[in-house]
């Protein structure tokens, strides 16, 4: 047994989501094509078409990223290489508002401002964020930093959920909607029962 090598893993991720890898497992799933087969077939589509595509008109407009993430249907449990991808439409910088929110509160503000926000968008189109595609695809900072950002969110805007992978799944480290639950279990079994009777 070897060792783990995480940053390997991290990439294996970050590849399943991309455009070929999505047309890669449309190909295997809906044709029912080996890997090699669906690989054969990109590389035809890829030599026919993108030669006659223009590549100006795929740009996203000003302050819009566009990336490729796991469909908000995929369950917990699924390796992210075999789960539905969709393509989504992002605005990361929304113009003077966010330039004011840099000047004033530095990088890490802006991006503690825009992380609720840019997980709801990506949850309007139907796709579920990660803390990886945060901080690989969006910011370009390291996953620590998105997880500081987030501790931070959590403790200071506590009533306020980021739709991330991991939080509506329930999946990887941090307590999400369990922590609410007993919070209000508490808050509920603090009032003295009533007897029926």
């Amino acid at each position: 047994m070897g060792v783990r090598n995480q940053n390997r893993e991290i990439l294996k991720r970050l590849e399943s989501k991309t455009l070929d890898a999505k047309f890669l497992t449309e190909v295997e799933q809906g044709l029912t094509c080996s890997p090699f087969e669906a690989e054969a077939v990109l590389e035809v589509v890829k030599e026919v078409y993108f030669p006659f595509v223009d590549e100006h008109c795929a740009k996203a407009p000003p302050g819009k990223v566009t990336l490729v993430a796991v469909s908000a249907d995929e369950p917990a449990g699924k390796p992210i290489v075999e789960c539905e991808k969709q393509t989504v439409c992002l605005t990361v910088h929304r113009g003077v508002q966010d330039d004011q929110i840099i000047q004033k509160d530095g990088a890490a503000g802006f991006r503690q401002a825009r992380i609720p926000d840019l997980c709801q968008e990506a949850l309007s189109q139907g796709a579920l964020l990660t803390r990886e595609d945060l901080a690989y695809r969006v910011f370009f900072v390291c996953p620590r930093t998105i997880t500081r950002d987030l501790s931070l969110l959590r403790s200071t805007q506590p009533d306020v959920v980021i739709p991330l992978r991991s939080t509506v799944q329930d999946i990887g480290p941090v307590l999400t909607h369990r922590t609410k639950i007993v919070r209000l279990a508490k808050d509920v079994s603090c009032y003295p029962r009533r007897s029926i009777g």
